[in-house]
């Protein structure tokens, strides 16, 4: 099997003013069809929220199966690589759709992962990264990582009245 090191252009995907994100998952280009990125609050099981998060989530295919990426990244990380696998502050999911049962992981469930933080600036909101996590034991592997966009505020939240 011929090893793919070039990936196909990004164009510019749907929901997405600018940037790109891509990688590749066992060897194969995921091919990005939308991208958002936000500045928000995380979602907290109680309480306030108050800690603040860069949220990028990527849909897209894995040849013909459907992909998606979630980052939540603690917007007090300043650039620099940081263990995906055991810290507190990155988290990642990633979603494949391969029939009619989807297959979901959590980056707790990682046995290696890191992201690089190259650009997070809240006041712009760019957010410029690399990333790479695998599951060895069950051959699986996300490698050559990239994503580059502007993240939007997202909309306020506002509690239910009661």
């Amino acid at each position: 099997m011929e090893k793919i090191t070039q990936f196909p252009s990004p164009g510019r995907p749907r929901g997405s003013s600018q940037g790109y994100f891509r990688a590749l998952i066992n060897d194969k280009p995921f091919t990005t069809t939308h991208l958002q990125g936000h500045l928000c609050l995380r979602s907290e099981l109680a309480g306030e929220r108050t800690c603040k998060i860069w949220k990028v989530h990527a849909t897209g295919k894995v040849a013909w199966r459907r992909t998606v990426f979630g980052f939540f990244i603690d917007q007090s990380l300043e650039p620099g690589t940081y263990d995906l696998v055991r810290n507190e502050r990155l988290t990642a999911v990633y979603h494949l759709t391969p029939r009619q049962q989807a297959q979901v992981y959590h980056s707790r469930d990682f046995q290696h992962g890191s992201v690089t933080l190259h650009e997070c600036d809240a006041h712009t909101g760019r957010l410029r990264g690399a990333f790479e996590f695998s599951m060895s034991a069950i051959d699986f592997t996300v490698s050559q990582g990239e994503f580059d966009l502007r993240c939007r505020p997202a909309e306020p939240f506002e509690p239910l009245a009661d």
